[in-house]
């Protein structure tokens, strides 16, 4: 397995990808915009966000700076509790500071070779099959991923390829990569597209490191197993029955499972064919067929395939079928919060151990966009699969962004929405839903007020993050 990854990990970056035209504003944190024409920009902000529960006033300078094809944008916040203290786990060790780095990018998407290292919006690659816009923003700021982007072509050859944080080279994390090659028979392209994931269980949120999830962490800010050791090596046996008896301390003797000595890792592979029926601007119309495998589970595909565009509306349909075991968007916007579940106090669940019995599926998959820069846009997209036995077979995601008249104080409103595999939607909440808003309220000339509301559903629980403050733009 090991041998394995090395290979991909080379090949990465040597491997066009069909990306979304336009960016996601839902998880865009200040910076809000890249500089250009060699001017820095600034922003300077103050306020409070509530993390999990838990008040921390904010304080915060991101800069953004462009020189030449490159630019870095910064994310230098310092978030303190209510009795002074900084967030510490920000700011206690070395590799802290790559995540200080908001991004730092060479060139724009569809020049020759684009690069951005740090917060990822969105990546789909190909027609979305095996990728479709996943984010590693989704957990932000209570999780900062550093990853790594890159797009470009040569010739009639064309790639895309990614990693979702620098700090899980060593697992390795998610990685993934799409070649493409133009044949010359009537803009006939093909596409070849690999993503693994190393260790789903890189997923669950564990603050301390110390193998033991949050949610079960009895001592947040020490190793729980060092802890143990501790009490048992202090107490005898009558008094710790006794301290448990009491309701004064969980029983050191039944522990959670240390997930840290667990790894499950997935892999799939994707191949496509798009063939334009008419692509002349602002009016084009390409057919396209994909099909993909999750290794050692089963295998799926969509045709016929359709994508449409014209100005500012944007229009896809295919027809997919699933074989036993598959599901399609595997890596999609909301994985992170997937990739692994708690099951009671012991049990650790990697999202492939959902393909487990699927029994086969048909259905479609339909997306529209209107995007009109001057006002806003709205984007949806929608997949409904059936089959014996296939309860889960519906995802629903949909995201707009309004930008007001000049005469009203409201400079944006974003909001957004996703509910992945469930049987109904909107019927209820279920793990892996995530919902939010995000408001700029203009108090004067450079100065604006953001409120930042979101919601995630994640082993059972909603995690709550609300951000207020005060935003300076010099």
């Amino acid at each position: 397995m090991t041998t394995r990854f090395a290979i991909f990990l080379l090949l990465l970056f040597t491997g066009n990808c069909l990306a979304q035209s336009t960016r996601d504003p839902a998880f865009d944190p200040p910076p809000a915009g890249e500089g250009k024409a060699g001017k820095v920009r600034w922003n300077g902000s103050i306020g409070l966000v509530i993390i999990n529960g838990k008040v921390y006033q904010q304080f915060g300078l991101r800069p953004d700076i462009p020189f030449g094809k490159w630019g870095v944008g910064l994310d230098l916040t310092v978030r303190m509790d209510a009795d002074g203290k900084i967030k510490e786990d920000e700011w206690d060790e070395p590799a802290d500071a790559i995540e200080k780095i908001y991004y730092v990018r060479y060139g724009q998407p569809g020049d020759p070779f684009h690069i951005r290292i740090g917060a990822l919006d969105q990546v789909t690659l190909g027609y979305g099959i095996v990728m479709r816009r996943y984010a590693n923003t989704i957990q932000y700021p209570e999780i900062k991923r550093v990853g790594v982007y890159t797009e470009g072509g040569v010739g009639r050859f064309g790639w895309q390829g990614m990693i979702n944080s620098l700090r899980e080279l060593d697992e390795p994390g998610l990685l993934a990569t799409r070649w493409s090659y133009e044949t010359g028979f009537k803009g006939l392209t093909l596409g070849a597209t690999a993503a693994a994931d190393g260790n789903q269980f890189a997923g669950l949120l564990d603050e301390d490191d110390d193998g033991v999830p949050n949610r079960l962490d009895r001592y947040p800010d020490v190793n729980d197993f060092r802890r143990r050791q501790d009490i048992l090596n202090l107490l005898s046996p009558a008094q710790i029955d006794s301290l448990v008896r009491w309701g004064l301390m969980a029983d050191p003797r039944r522990m959670p499972v240390n997930y840290a000595d667990q790894t499950e890792s997935v892999f799939e592979f994707g191949l496509d064919a798009g063939l334009p029926i008419y692509a002349k601007s602002p009016f084009s119309l390409w057919l396209y067929a994909q099909a993909a495998t999750i290794l050692d589970y089963g295998y799926g595909w969509a045709f016929p395939g359709m994508r449409f565009v014209w100005g500012p509306v944007e229009l896809g349909a295919e027809y997919r079928h699933y074989d036993k075991e598959f599901v399609g968007d595997y890596f999609n916007f909301v994985y992170e919060l997937e990739r692994a579940r708690l099951v009671g106090d012991s049990l650790y669940l990697p999202k492939s151990d959902g393909l487990r019995d699927l029994s086969p599926a048909s259905g479609y998959y339909a997306d529209a966009l209107l995007n009109i820069s001057s006002i806003g846009y709205v984007y949806s997209w929608y997949v409904d699969m059936r089959g014996t036995d296939y309860e889960n077979g519906k995802t629903l995601y949909g995201e707009a962004g309004v930008t007001p008249p000049p005469m009203t104080r409201f400079q944006k409103i974003a909001s957004y929405y996703m509910q992945p595999n469930v049987r109904e939607v909107l019927k209820r909440t279920t793990d892996g839903t995530i919902m939010g808003v995000k408001l700029y309220f203009a108090i004067a000339q450079n100065v604006s007020l953001v409120y930042d509301h979101r919601l995630t559903y994640e082993n059972g629980e909603a995690l709550r993050t609300i951000r207020l403050e005060t935003m300076v733009t010099f």
